[in-house]
Parts: structure tokens; sequence; C-alpha cells
């Protein structure tokens, strides 16, 4: 039987996947970070230091840093409309958390979130096991648009629109914000368009121009739009379509 390449560069028949591409299903790294660390001599193969990342890896043992990699479950991607009051983390002491919202059928898997939402900020969240994934999803070079609807409180000045599309250096940071869009649909309402992730940077922007944030919604990461369907606190798998629109829009 003939073995076929998939596009990630696994064998899809006969042969287990590349050393890079097991870590990186692991969810331990992207592809090119597990790379680094092979190179680094960091991961060992049955007890022994692997510097050859298209080691094909089967039945055996694989340790990163001495302490063991567990077998990479096959690759799972969701969906999830995350509500308010929940913390985008695997630290119990956050509780309660997005993770405590899985049932049994999604627990063992090593899921991870594409795009964090802080939380008091509901909406559209991307939880997979592919490290590679996640990388393109939120790594600062992509750009990939998100889109907040926000409610506020306070009265925005009229060079709002013009002062986010130039960016604004809020406290505590070096550098302005990426150019953002923004869009007033009437007293307190409004929508802004966001290339990069800041921490609470939605909030941190209204502040800045002297307004307060009073609920916070994405409904839209790059051309993938929150299904109406898709109640608070339910999860879903992403359709091939959805994911292959993720990725392309990620795309340099």
């Amino acid at each position: 039987m003939t073995s076929r390449r998939s596009k990630d560069g696994d064998i899809e028949a006969g042969r287990g996947p590349r050393l890079d591409g097991y870590l990186s299903r692991a969810g331990l790294a992207s592809r090119k970070q597990a790379r680094a660390l092979i190179r680094q001599g960091r991961v060992s193969v049955d007890g022994k230091v692997c510097r050859d990342a298209s080691r094909r890896i089967e039945d055996e043992i694989v340790a990163l840093d001495e302490a063991l990699v567990d077998s990479p479950v096959e690759r799972a991607d969701y969906l999830m409309h995350k509500p308010v009051g929940v913390a985008c983390s695997h630290d119990e002491r956050e509780a309660p958390l997005v993770f405590d919202l899985l049932d049994d059928t999604f627990r063992h898997r090593k899921l991870k979130i594409a795009g964090r939402l802080d939380r008091e900020t509901s909406g559209l969240l991307v939880l997979t096991t592919d490290g590679d994934f996640i990388h393109r999803m939120t790594h600062p070079t992509r750009k990939v648009a998100k889109r907040y609807r926000v409610t506020y409180r306070g009265t925005l000045p009229e060079d709002a629109a013009q002062r986010c599309r130039e960016g604004m250096l809020l406290t505590g940071d070096e550098t302005p914000t990426r150019p953002a869009e923004l869009s007033v649909e009437g007293a307190g309402r409004a929508t802004l368009v966001l290339r990069e992730g800041r921490t609470h940077q939605v909030r941190r922007m209204f502040r800045a121009m002297g307004a307060i944030v009073t609920a916070l919604h994405r409904d839209r990461v790059a051309s993938l739009e929150l299904p109406a369907d898709l109640d608070p606190g339910d999860l879903r798998p992403l359709e091939p379509e959805e994911r292959a629109l993720l990725l392309r829009d990620s795309s340099l």
C-alpha cells in the first residue's frame, strides 16, 4: 500500500507523525517552536536526545525536558459561545472556568484557546488541540481581525474613530495600538475591529477616550461569525470549511 502525505507533512498511512508534528499535536508548541526545541536538544526519544525533527514516532516514548509527552489525541477543533463570568484559564484558582462548561466527552482532550476573552467578555471562542492553529490565529504578525460589540457609558469624542484608526498610546504600553476600526452606532453602542490582542484592550481604549465599557461581546474572528444558534455556554465542532476560512484569513 502506498502512503499518502498529508498537508501538514505527516504520513497518513503506514507511519507515525514526525517528531515536530507529534509535539505540536500534543499542544506543547507550534511546529516551528517544536523544531527549535528539538534543535536545542531538549527532546528525547526512548531516552536518547533526538535532534531530528523528521523522525517518525510510532510507539516510542517522547520526553520534553525529561517530562514525558502524552501521545497526542486526534486533532480536535471547536467553537464555543463564551458566557460572561467564566475565565479562559486552566487555573482552578480562577474558577469558574471555560473548561468547566465542557462535558465528559471533551474533558479528556487537551484543548487550548486560540485567542482568549476576559471573564466579563462574552462571545466567540475557538478551542483546539492544534498548536500550529493557535499560533496562526494569535501571533501578532498575522493581524487576524476580531470584531467586538461594545456597550459603554459616557460620551466619545468626535475624533474617536480617527484616534482608533491612527493608533493610541495606552497607559503602560510602549507602542501605540495598531489601526482599529470604530463605528459608533448610537448612544452607548459601538463596534470595534482590532487586529491585535493586548490585555483588556477594548476597555482601555474606551477609557482613554473618556468612556467606560459596561458590556463587551466578540461576535466575529477573521471572517467567521458566531453562529446565531449557538447559545451562551454551548460548544460544537468547528466545521472543516470554517477551519479553512480561519486558516485562509490568518495567512501571511
